[in-house]
């Protein structure tokens, strides 16, 4: 029934009956959109399929389950036979703080454009949980995507991953640390890194001790570290811009893929929805529309804002 289904929506394709999402990105929309109508319940996003999955559990002492969740944003058009790319938020929040629903907006742009946008929820470091923490449970999040994605209509080879700040070191061990450790189904195939925390060897790891190498993403690039995007505000006041320098110089050193864009005037979390300015929100969705687009995960241009 289901490759039934699949051949039928191909028919319909093929004689002109053209979907929102066209292949692998919706054709821009007709009009600019404001951010604003990306948050839920907008006329834009009412019809964009949202749904979580549970992709860990963790018994704990009262006899209760900790949950994490992986929130799915899917195109309209989505169905379980498609093999679309995805792009995995992780928040930032040192480590401690954050919550996935900061890029529920950036989710839903990119599920307009038509591939699946999804949100990471992982253990904070509260009580025993440490940085280690935080990216096992990443790491366990790609590999369950990755795992379940036939049936969650995701193209298992083009997985892109974005991070902001602590988030950004996360998204960067995945990439990194990640492949050292051979946890291969738990790489992404690309990675998006915004105003990142990538040398832990800094004051960034001292609760690690001297762990902290072993979890520094700096330290473990190599030459199978996907391609990369680094945007880096030049006013950041909380991470230095120099962790996305010398990432980026490391990369180019090992011939990888790599661009780093530093926005002038810019501070730290100008990409996060309700915490940098209008501008800078635009700027990290329009920059990292290109770079999957330059990647063959999407096509045509990004949409306008207005």
């Amino acid at each position: 029934m289901r490759r039934t289904i699949c051949i039928l929506v191909a028919l319909a394709l093929v004689f002109g009956i053209t979907a929102n999402a066209g292949d692998n990105g919706a054709k821009s929309s007709p009009r600019g959109i404001a951010l604003s109508e990306l948050w839920e319940d907008t006329a834009l996003t009412q019809g964009l399929p949202h749904s979580f999955r549970i992709y860990q559990r963790f018994p704990l002492s009262n006899g209760l389950t900790e949950q994490l969740r992986l929130y799915l944003v899917n195109p309209r058009e989505w169905k379980t036979c498609d093999r679309r790319p995805a792009v995995v938020f992780i928040h930032g929040g040192g480590w401690g703080g954050g919550d996935p629903d900061q890029w529920f907006p950036q989710c839903r742009y990119f599920a307009l454009r038509g591939i699946v946008g999804a949100s990471v929820q992982y253990r904070l470091t509260t009580g025993t949980n440490n940085i280690d923490t935080c990216v096992a449970d990443c790491q366990s999040a790609i590999a369950y995507l990755r795992r379940h994605a036939a049936e969650l209509g995701v193209d298992p080879k083009r997985i892109a991953v974005v991070g902001e700040s602590a988030g950004g070191h996360l998204a960067a061990a995945l990439g990194t640390v990640t492949v050292d450790a051979g946890l291969g189904e738990s790489v992404p195939d690309a990675l998006v890194l915004l105003n990142p925390i990538t040398d832990l060897t800094t004051r960034w790891g001292e609760r690690l001790g001297i762990s902290a190498k072993q979890f520094s993403p700096l330290h473990h690039i190599s030459k199978r570290t996907p391609s990369t995007l680094l945007i880096h505000g030049k006013a950041d006041s909380v991470v230095d811009i120099r962790h996305s320098r010398a990432f980026h110089q490391r990369m180019l050193e090992l011939g990888n893929q790599s661009r780093l864009i530093e926005v002038p005037g810019a501070d730290h979390a100008f990409a996060v929805f309700g915490f940098g300015p209008a501008s800078g929100n635009i700027l990290a969705i329009v920059e990292i529309d290109r770079f999957l687009s330059a990647l063959g995960y999407l096509t045509g241009a990004p949409i306008p804002f207005k």
